[in-house]
């Protein structure tokens, strides 16, 4: 592919992307970092790097530069724009006469009330799981329980039941009693679920990710999405096949207008995947919260596939 196609498909991408020759100079921006980063009509080609960017943020990026350009290796950055905080990432880049360019992909960070919701959502999961195991050890056939054995697990329930009840009313808190729905970005919710499936597994996994450079944002909470991806992707790697690829899929619907679907796709083992192979309720839960659906349709040849679909934000 030519450096003219590549430059053409990162004018497709949501993300703020900036692209800088061996002498730190912008050569391109595309037009989501036209819209976070520069005042309508400017143009920042031929700037230093640097001096596209306000007040604190020029000494950072200037330093990141140097040393990418210098050492040609990648480098993270930390700024705030705009009232926006957003983390990037440096990289070199071939150049002209074999010397190193430099382009810069910038992330908004989460805010701090979608952080602490994020730990919210993760305190959730564990609450729910022992209540459904105490639950299930009430009602298990077989011998009796003892009367110090249930009257300790009805303690124990109780004890979660009040769990959960602080836990709604700190979410509640969290976001001052208002709706979550916001819109986000698909494409950088999956990449982060991937990143962490990646970091958090104890072996190699195999994961496949599909996706176009152009979907449009969604209605939702970014943060329930990735929690509901990740426990959605967490689920279908512990059913899989050995040695069958996770994959991850992702398309707008019709011309993007409708939304966009989410697919996971595996090979599930038949002594390892559950009796009913739907996905866990708590995410169908946290789809339809967002005003999405899920949908689950399976064959014996090519697998399961397990579809999130998403509204499409309004402008």
């Amino acid at each position: 592919m030519s450096s003219a196609e590549e430059i053409s498909l990162l004018g497709h991408l949501d993300t703020p992307i900036l692209v800088g020759d061996p002498e730190g100079h912008v050569v391109y921006a595309n037009p989501s970092f036209r819209r976070r980063f520069c005042a309508e009509g400017d143009d920042p080609t031929g700037q230093s790097l640097a001096n596209v960017f306000g007040g604190g943020s020029r000494e950072v990026v200037l330093k990141v530069t140097a040393e990418v350009l210098k050492r040609g290796q990648a480098a993270r950055l930390q700024i705030r724009e705009g009232g926006v905080g957003y983390m990037g990432l440096a990289s070199p880049i071939e150049a002209e006469d074999d010397r190193v360019g430099v382009v810069m992909v910038m992330l908004e960070e989460q805010s701090n009330e979608d952080h602490l919701a994020g730990l919210a959502e993760e305190i959730a999961e564990p609450i729910g799981d022992a209540q459904r195991a105490f639950a299930r050890l009430l009602d298990a056939p077989g011998a009796p329980l003892g009367d110090d054995q249930r009257g300790a697990l009805d303690r124990g329930l109780q004890a979660l039941d009040t769990a959960h009840k602080w836990l709604r009313e700190l979410q509640l808190a969290i976001r001052g009693g208002k709706s979550q729905q916001g819109r986000f970005d698909v494409a950088a919710g999956v990449l982060r679920t991937v990143e962490r499936l990646r970091s958090e597994a104890d072996h190699e996994i195999d994961l496949e990710v599909l996706m176009p450079p152009n979907l449009p944002r969604v209605t939702g909470s970014g943060v329930a999405f990735e929690r509901a991806l990740l426990q959605l992707a967490r689920h279908r790697l512990a059913e899989s096949a050995a040695g069958r690829p996770l994959t991850l899929l992702a398309r707008a619907l019709g011309d993007g207008a409708r939304g966009v679907i989410v697919s996971v796709v595996d090979r599930p083992d038949a002594d390892r995947r559950g009796s009913a192979g739907q996905p866990p309720e708590a995410v169908v839960q946290a789809i339809q919260a967002m005003g999405g659906d899920v949908a689950c349709v399976e064959d014996s040849l090519l697998g399961r596939a397990t579809m999130l679909r998403l509204a499409a934000a309004g402008l």
